[in-house]
């Protein structure tokens, strides 16, 4: 008969270790109150009172700019060094004239910045709340 007392045992392997368990995520539905989705045309174009006066000196001073270098890109002989040079010669004489009528330049500007500000807004609905 053998003796097994002198002979090696074989190492049983060690237990493995418990998995970590991820932190349990805060309830966040009971925490804030349910947003109220906004209509399509409130979140599109809902403006307060001071975005609108902004939106409004942002059409005067492009109206200025505009009508000072009498803006024409489908005339031939347009070049636009001469059209700068002649906006910073007129913008003197044009902000003594736009004190007199105001609501032209204001028209003018309105005519670039309201539909450059509705695209805008458009591209940008879809991050608004």
């Amino acid at each position: 008969m053998m003796d097994t007392s002198d002979a090696p045992r074989p190492v049983p392997p060690p237990a493995p270790a418990p998995a970590p368990q991820p932190a349990p995520l805060p309830d966040v539905a009971a925490a804030a109150p349910a947003a109220v989705k906004r209509p399509l045309l409130t979140r599109l174009f809902g403006i307060g009172l001071w975005g609108g006066l902004k939106l409004l000196a942002l059409c005067i001073l492009v109206g200025f700019f505009v009508m000072a270098a009498s803006f024409d890109p489908g005339d031939p002989s347009f070049n636009i060094i001469e059209a700068m040079r002649a906006m910073l010669r007129q913008l003197f004489s044009a902000l003594g004239w736009a004190l007199r009528h105001f609501w032209q330049p204001a028209l003018a500007g309105a005519l670039v910045v309201l539909p450059v500000w509705a695209l805008w807004r458009l591209v940008s609905l879809p991050w608004r709340k």
